[in-house]
């Protein structure tokens, strides 16, 4: 009867989050000001006052679908608020907002009618404005309403909320791409793209890059097309996660969480026949694109069976014997603790206690077997990176579970797009990290730190 009940409650808060409504008064916890009508273009301001320490805000767009999702702090005194420009082309009709948290909810509607200036194309799966600016090679974007921007002959669609600032996007072509690397088995069919963009750090969201290719030459059934790109520290060409290929349109995408130079390669397919890519139960996971790389650099490897098991859990031993390896740190005698004396990992351990990026449970005890913490994996990743520490990163829904020790390497790391959250909010720091998700992790460090 309990779980039943526990269940509906449940059943009920998800409704009241996420279900428009059009009439809902204020909760006891939660006060919302009434939202005036808008046009397309304008600036929503969502603001009231709350009991609570923190609360979520969101806003549905005609369609049901989430436009806009924030965790918002208020002052000290309850209140709360926070200022959101709707895209030139939003779609028209009634929104909803929701406020508060759990099922302490209050809600408002909104309509939003068509601009007078400009026709806009309306368009709500993915959130945002669309910016098609041919002409110029540099545009500023909104990231955190998110929107699609064509520069230069590239098109990038940022999500909402990928970055926590507005940024300044720019695309350039490499005049003479002969001198950048390249594989002998790989063509280069499109231009080399140079995105930068005028703020560091790695996206909180990935955002998608579509770059036009020219298959006139090649055959179709004997080449694979992708969309890659360079790390300039090892010099190799990376695929991008979560490909499509448009052959009628002539435009390959793909996802990722960084700018550098992107290129579309085209690489025959009998030869494509790399013994990592074997994996048989990495094909299609999530991590696939960060798992080959990682083993081209010799940092980890699969198992015998032809495995990789990316949702296995990772020890302490492994994760530091990885970190080693893809930082290239030079083997160095260190600190040995009464755990690690006869350990396989024992000198990866030794050199990384040497430099300072680990530390034991105590002085005699390392713990090599126990499964790696996702707060520890921080504070050993900020260290490994040299990267500089804040006080204060994003904030999640358990972030009263970071362990003291481990509040400013989180921070960092979240800061740096190092470690993210789920999808619930939640960090889960003590949780332990998989496989997959250390590979990840340490991809991203190496790239903001090249």
């Amino acid at each position: 009867m309990k779980i039943r009940l526990l269940k509906m409650m449940i059943v009920a808060a998800l409704l009241l989050v996420s279900i428009p409504v059009s009439v809902m008064a204020d909760s006891a916890n939660v006060t919302l000001k009434d939202i005036t009508d808008k046009v397309q273009g304008n600036s929503v301001t969502v603001e009231g006052t709350t009991s609570f320490d923190e609360i979520l805000i969101k806003i549905i767009r005609p369609n049901n679908t989430v436009f806009y999702y924030d965790v918002v702090l208020p002052d000290i005194s309850g209140n709360y608020t926070t200022t959101i420009t709707l895209p030139s082309n939003a779609d028209v009709g009634t929104y909803t907002v929701v406020v508060g948290k759990g099922a302490d909810v209050a809600t408002d509607p909104f309509k939003v009618s068509a601009s007078n200036t400009g026709s806009g194309t309306g368009g709500g799966g993915g959130g945002g404005g669309v910016i098609t600016v041919p002409t110029t090679n540099t545009a500023t974007i909104q990231v955190s309403i998110g929107g699609i921007v064509t520069l230069n002959g590239a098109t990038i669609s940022f999500p909402a909320g990928a970055l926590g600032s507005d940024i300044k996007v720019t695309v350039d072509k490499v005049t003479d791409p002969t001198k950048l690397p390249m594989d002998t088995l790989q063509k280069l069919i499109s231009d080399v793209f140079e995105i930068t963009k005028d703020k560091e750090g790695l996206f909180q969201k990935s955002v998608t890059i579509t770059l036009p290719f020219d298959k006139s030459e090649l055959s179709l059934e004997k080449f694979e097309f992708r969309l890659y790109w360079l790390n300039e520290t090892t010099g190799k060409w990376i695929p991008l996660d979560n490909q499509q290929v448009d052959l009628n349109k002539g435009v390959v995408s793909g996802t990722v969480n960084h700018f550098t130079k992107f290129a579309v390669l085209a690489t025959e397919k009998e030869q494509s026949t790399e013994p990592e890519l074997a994996l048989a139960d990495i094909k299609g996971h999530w991590a696939e694109a960060n798992i080959v790389e990682l083993i081209k650099l010799g940092a980890i490897s699969g198992y015998p069976d032809q495995t990789f098991k990316p949702n296995n859990k990772i020890t302490r031993a492994e994760f530091v014997s990885v970190l080693v390896k893809a930082f290239n740190i030079e083997p160095k005698d260190g600190k040995t603790y009464a755990d690690t004396a006869n350990h396989w990992a024992r000198t990866a351990i030794s050199t990384a206690a040497e430099q300072g990026i680990v530390n034991g449970f105590s002085e005699t005890t390392f713990g090599p077997n126990e499964p790696i913490t996702r707060e520890q994996m921080a504070a050993m990743i900020v260290k490994a990176a040299k990267l500089p520490l804040i006080l204060e990163g994003k904030t999640f829904t358990d972030s009263s579970d970071i362990s003291a020790w481990a509040t400013s390497s989180v921070a960092t790391a979240s800061s740096k797009g190092l470690l993210g959250g789920y999808e619930d909010g939640s960090l889960k720091p003590k949780g332990n990290a998989t496989r997959a998700e250390a590979v990840t992790v340490i991809l991203k460090a190496i790239s903001i730190n090249k």
